[in-house]
């Protein structure tokens, strides 16, 4: 039975010291106590490194890393000092509900091969968390059937995703180069490994957008090549699974790619068109014909038609 004291929690931290106070304040300020967290200081302004003066006081460790790391190289960095049965990586912008240390580790408890846990998202809204809140989770048997609930549309987010620290370490590095900045997904598929995964339905975490957010600078990609990298994979995952999950992605293998044009590849929109990067996604068998007849002709009843193929299982914790 987990407890408490056997999660990790690192917070990846560079410049956002008024972000960061509020997350660490969100982790401090759980239902459940004794976990051990961790400020992973990459590069850090002297303003964080007085956040991690002041949060010593209260329990917080640091880690000082010299060099600045982004996103993912605090993702394997984590992999490395990671020494507790459950690892949370949390962003330093986030704010957290304080029953989602509870719910995860209900989540460990109750699913018998779990070892990807993460929440719904919801965004910053200047409201405070609700003391209302449900405990629906969708569990996932495998990575091709987490694959499907992305693609075809499920609430997640990457931000303070939890893992079974064993097999975190066994997981496959993250794939700048394959995938750019659109790894995070790559990376909790190839975590589930052999095992399952589950989604808190409830957004308790709170996902700050803002200016200074890599996410939000499309110039840095994703370009066509590594999107086209992210639906091969999930071809490559569903397809292998079941029939269901083969009808599942052929009926929204266009709409995927209408949507990695429209709103993620937008540094591509001076170099090609929506033509030609539908050509290249063609060559690369991502979009057969009868994928782009259907997206054409289901258009906005395209993921209701793909449910009735695949829908998770949902448990309450």
């Amino acid at each position: 039975m987990y407890t408490a004291k056997d999660i990790e929690v690192f917070f990846f931290a560079h410049n956002r010291d008024a972000f960061l106070r509020q997350a660490l304040d969100g982790y401090l300020n759980q239902t459940v106590s004794g976990a051990r967290l961790v400020l992973l200081a990459n590069a850090p302004t002297e303003e964080v490194m007085q956040v991690a003066r002041d949060y010593a006081a209260k329990g917080v460790e640091t880690v000082y890393e010299p060099k600045s790391l982004n996103v993912f190289g605090c993702v394997q960095r984590c992999r490395e000092l990671a020494s507790r049965p459950i690892t949370v990586m949390a962003h330093d912008d986030d704010l957290i509900h304080p029953a989602y240390l509870e719910m995860l580790l209900k989540a460990y408890n109750q699913i018998p091969e779990l070892n990807v846990a993460l929440s719904a998202m919801g965004v910053v809204d200047g409201k405070p968390f609700t003391s209302h809140y449900h405990t629906r989770c969708a569990v996932f048997q495998n990575a091709s059937e987490f694959s499907a609930y992305i693609f075809l549309g499920g609430p997640f987010t990457f931000s303070s995703c939890s893992y079974r620290t064993e097999t975190l370490k066994k997981a496959p590095a993250p794939d700048y180069a394959r995938f750019g900045k659109v790894q995070d997904v790559p990376f909790m598929l190839g975590a589930c490994l052999d095992g399952q995964a589950a989604v808190l339905q409830f957004p308790f975490i709170k996902y700050r957008l803002h200016p200074d957010q890599d996410c939000q600078t499309f110039s840095t990609g994703p370009t066509a090549e590594q999107w086209l990298e992210l639906d091969r994979l999930h071809q490559t995952l569903m397809c292998r699974q079941n029939a269901s999950l083969r009808r599942a992605w052929a009926l929204n293998a266009y709409h995927r790619l209408r949507i990695g044009w429209r709103d993620w590849c937008l540094c591509e929109h001076g170099k090609m068109s929506f033509a030609q990067y539908l050509d290249r996604a063609k060559k690369k068998g991502l979009l057969p014909f009868s994928a782009r007849l259907a997206g054409i002709l289901l258009r906005g009843g395209l993921r209701k038609r793909a449910l009735d193929f695949f829908a998770p299982d949902i448990i309450s914790l």
